[in-house]
């Protein structure tokens, strides 16, 4: 998208400088300044949306945390339930109706709700006369405060992904007018001015074609696990302005997008549960989309 809308502004650029050189030529009986004000009024939006879609991309980076947070504490704390109360019956047979699968946002929030509510409601573990704790630093508090935190992220994603849409809808539209004063105003110049004369030879200087070719084969430079839990990526790719990551969990069948849209070319992330992942990205301009990389694997402890 930033490739389409960097011509579109060269473009205008380019018909100011005509505008600026040849005192006849105002298309629209617009002058240099007018000119310049769509221009100026292109690359502010163009600057707004982008610091949205970088708050946006952050916003994302912090739910997927916070919800890998959540689905970890999930797997740890229920083994840890059955095993405690393996010889009380009645409770054990409410642990195992816990769901104990969860591969999107909204089914490990509803797996964390489903633990908490039995955990609210557990007796003391058999022969003990405090509260049921799965260590010494998770106990309920702690296993809720993990689950507000995800649903304080996720609630919030909804107003964040609207305001980077308005910026989207609202650099579109500046877009459109300046590359209708650019159409125009080229169609005007060529009538105005006829071939041969130094005049034209201005006017056909403006560009017409975007010189960007597509992107190529995007490489993953940097695959590794900083820590246990972490993972972090670097990559490059010829001619690209912005980056798709896929992911491969440990025994899924297939790929899923993870990031999209990443103007940098990292990505950092926390996955769970530990195992081998697999990664790939994808290098885009506004010419469309290149190759995808080879696969990079990252062994997370």
């Amino acid at each position: 998208m930033f490739k389409g809308v960097d011509f579109t502004i060269l473009q205008g650029q380019s018909v100011k400088s005509a505008m600026d050189q040849l005192p006849t030529y105002r298309p629209e009986g617009k002058t240099p300044a007018n000119a310049q004000a769509l221009i100026d009024a292109v690359v502010a939006s163009q600057t707004t949306f982008l610091n949205k879609s970088t708050t946006l991309d952050l916003a994302r980076g912090e739910l997927q945390e916070s919800i890998d947070a959540l689905h970890l504490a999930c797997t740890q704390v229920y083994p840890i339930m059955k095993v405690v109360y393996r010889t009380d019956a009645g409770t054990l047979q409410a642990i195992n109706r816990l769901p104990v699968s969860d591969r999107t946002s909204r089914e490990t929030l509803a797996r964390g709700d489903a633990i908490n509510a039995l955990w609210t409601q557990l007796p003391n573990p058999p022969g003990s006369a405090t509260a049921f704790k799965a260590w010494d630093t998770m106990d309920l508090v702690a296993f809720v405060a993990l689950i507000t935190t995800a649903k304080t992220k996720s609630n919030g994603m909804a107003a964040i992904d609207q305001e980077q849409q308005l910026a989207q809808g609202d650099l579109h539209d500046k877009t459109e007018v300046l590359e209708d004063f650019v159409t125009t105003a080229m169609i005007i110049g060529r009538a105005q001015f006829l071939p041969g004369t130094p005049e034209r030879e201005v006017i056909d200087a403006i560009p017409t074609e975007p010189s960007q070719p597509t992107p190529g084969q995007a490489e993953i430079t940097i695959a590794t696990s900083p820590a246990p839990g972490l993972v972090h990526l670097a990559f490059v790719c010829n001619n690209a302005t912005k980056f798709d990551v896929l992911r491969k969990a440990p025994g899924a069948a297939d790929f899923s997008v993870v990031a999209t849209d990443l103007v940098a070319n990292v990505y950092d992330a926390s996955v769970a549960p530990a195992g081998t992942y697999q990664f790939k990205v994808v290098g885009k301009n506004s010419q469309g989309s290149g190759p995808e990389s080879d696969v990079a694997d990252v062994v997370v402890s």
